[in-house]
């Protein structure tokens, strides 16, 4: 059946190019890619395109996922990956594909993305072939916007392509569940920053710092699992704050106290009972001059006998005092909000 290209929703701004490495016929699948990927410790394949040396097109990598192809530079990009090892071994049923392919990637973006070996961010060869000169790109990436006829394309048989993720083979070591340190740490202040609860900020990767890992997965179209590696640090560098939901963005101290928060609930008392403090003290202050406890205090029963037997300058302390207190309630339930709102806060 012919391919239709279908934008996937995250941003794409690039397409890299690149090849197999291998002109055995046995490899000419994406299923072999899959496999090898996952020999080298990754969960399987890294390509979102793979085309067969007879032009057939399939399917790795969902497009709704960063590929895991070349490293630092995967955010925002599709990867195809044409079989073969040798210039003169790719077929001319390969390029018409690949064509094909990326005039559906072009028109569908206006012609807006860009497409690159890769080699252009890699000491590698790869694509071997001149993939300038085939697609016609200009000096910036450039393909012309023309249509082609579609591509054919396979039923994907690979299974959990869903749960992929490129794993650090130099540099820092993927941070996962259990682990524990500064770099934990780091992260968990980077995911706080961004409006993502990680727990407490004390270098454990536990329950909840895994929880804002896949949630910051989520919103950056990276494979869920809960690890942070290269491809969660790559995107970690351009990532924007956390979506805030409509429930958030509209919640307020009476709200989250009615919804169990202790911090809500503490905020709300401290300011009632610096509130009865505040007006007591003022109470007794003006007492003096208006005798308005005399004429509470059979109201108020032992209350009122108790704030009657103070004098004026304790009363004005005691106002002072509950005015304060409701002060900094105020300013901490107005903290709390905040942070609730932002996503900082579960």
């Amino acid at each position: 059946m012919s391919y239709r290209f279908r934008k996937p929703t995250r941003p794409v701004t690039r397409v890299f190019l690149h090849c197999s490495a291998s002109d055995n016929p046995a490899h000419d699948n994406a299923a072999t890619m899959d496999q090898w990927h996952k020999e080298r410790g990754w969960a399987g394949i890294g390509y979102n395109l793979f085309i067969r040396k007879s032009g057939l097109l399939e399917i790795g990598r969902s497009l709704e996922v960063t590929p895991a192809a070349q490293a630092g530079h995967n955010t925002g990009t599709i990867a195809i990956c044409l079989h073969g090892l040798k210039a003169e071994n790719f077929t001319q049923a390969q390029f018409a594909t690949l064509k094909s392919l990326c005039d559906q990637i072009n028109v569908a973006y206006g012609g807006k993305v860009t497409f690159h070996g890769h080699c252009e961010v890699a000491r590698k060869a790869c694509p071997v072939f001149d993939y300038k000169r085939i697609l016609s790109l200009d000096s910036g990436g450039h393909f012309p916007l023309v249509h082609l006829t579609t591509p054919s394309i396979e039923t994907p048989t690979i299974g959990g392509i869903e749960h992929l993720e490129e794993p650090d083979m130099r540099g820092p070591s993927v941070l996962q569940f259990g682990d524990r340190g500064s770099a934990v740490e780091d992260l968990q202040k980077k995911l706080a920053a961004l409006g993502y609860f990680p727990g407490r900020i004390d270098g454990d990767f536990g329950e909840k710092t895994r929880a804002a890992v896949l949630a910051f997965q989520a919103d950056n179209h990276l494979v869920t699992d809960g690890k942070y590696g290269s491809g969660s640090r790559e995107a970690m560098k351009k990532a924007k704050p956390a979506p805030v939901s409509a429930k958030r963005s509209a919640a307020t101290l009476a709200t989250l106290a009615s919804e169990g928060s202790t911090i809500a609930k503490a905020s709300l008392n401290t300011q009632v009972a610096g509130g009865i403090a505040a007006v007591g003290g003022i109470l007794v202050t003006l007492n003096e001059a208006s005798g308005i406890l005399t004429k509470l205090t059979d109201s108020m029963g032992s209350i009122g006998d108790i704030l009657d037997g103070l004098s004026q300058w304790q009363g004005a302390g005691i106002a002072a005092l509950g005015i304060y207190v409701v002060l900094r309630s105020l300013a901490a339930g107005r903290n709390h909000v905040a942070d609730y709102r932002s996503g900082k806060t579960a």
